[in-house]
């Protein structure tokens, strides 16, 4: 079966997707993919795909039906295209915890300017460390935790204005 996802706000087609309680199957611009569960625990997951193990992570999804995967250092969201799609956090420019984790660094202040992708905070979960970037060029009105605190999953943790 097709299946389209939007990963970092980008729609990807697959073709011959197949999920199996162990396995994950698919063709991606004519390359053959498969992945098979070594194990599990919790959200975290170890993953082989016949070229060696690597670590995944799959976040519960958010009140946007989106989806933070992180596997081999890298970082995307995913939602299935086709469903309507709210842009990640777009009420009031606020910006929110893909999963639920400890505040591990600000990295810009209250009234900085910042520009659209640029990082404001970082989020350590699941033992990996999460990028929070701006949604959009604007200045930071308000972060709304400080380090070291611990945030639930689709909390806002700043907001930016235009």
């Amino acid at each position: 079966m097709d299946k389209s996802f939007i990963i970092n706000g980008k729609e990807v087609r697959v073709q011959d997707f197949k999920h199996s309680h162990d396995t994950v199957t698919f063709s991606y611009e004519g390359k053959n993919y498969f992945y098979s569960l070594i194990s599990r625990d919790g959200h975290e997951m170890i993953l082989d795909d016949k070229g060696g193990r690597f670590k995944a992570a799959v976040a519960t999804a958010n009140r946007d039906e989106e989806f933070m995967v992180i596997a081999a250092g890298k970082e995307a969201i995913i939602a299935e295209a086709g469903k309507k799609m709210k842009k990640a956090a777009s009420h009031a420019g606020g910006l929110t915890s893909p999963m639920p984790g400890k505040i591990f660094k600000i990295l810009k202040d209250a009234g900085s300017e910042v520009k659209k992708g640029e990082p404001i905070l970082i989020l350590e979960a699941m033992k990996m460390e999460h990028s929070i970037r701006s949604d959009k060029d604007g200045k930071i009105k308000k972060i709304f935790f400080k380090v070291g605190e611990l945030v639930q999953g689709g909390v806002t943790l700043a907001e930016v204005e235009s």
